[in-house]
């Protein structure tokens, strides 16, 4: 296995590009933002940090497509469910 070690300029700049993301999904509220184009910037911010994260922290530099199918499994399911379900308890109260 290999070992790398922290370097501070990694750390800086990855604490940086978390900063600037965080920064980025507080603007999308305070410029006043219709709300779906704030959620949807707040959750690319989001979904960019959990990215740089993952990359930076917890080393995930090159997984296999299981994991990310095993990953995004459970995100299909609840979608599927709530095409499926919705309907139905829109109609029946």
């Amino acid at each position: 296995m290999e070992q790398t070690e922290f370097s501070i300029s990694g750390s800086v700049r990855t604490w940086g590009s978390l900063v600037v993301l965080l920064v980025v999904g507080v603007l999308a509220v305070a410029l006043g933002l219709p709300r779906g184009l704030a959620l949807w910037i707040i959750f690319a911010a989001a979904t960019a940090q959990t990215y740089v994260i993952g990359r930076y922290y917890m080393r995930l530099r090159s997984e296999d497509v299981l994991i990310y199918t095993l990953a995004l499994l459970p995100v299909v399911t609840l979608i599927v469910l709530a095409f499926v379900l919705i309907p139905d308890i829109a109609m029946h109260p």
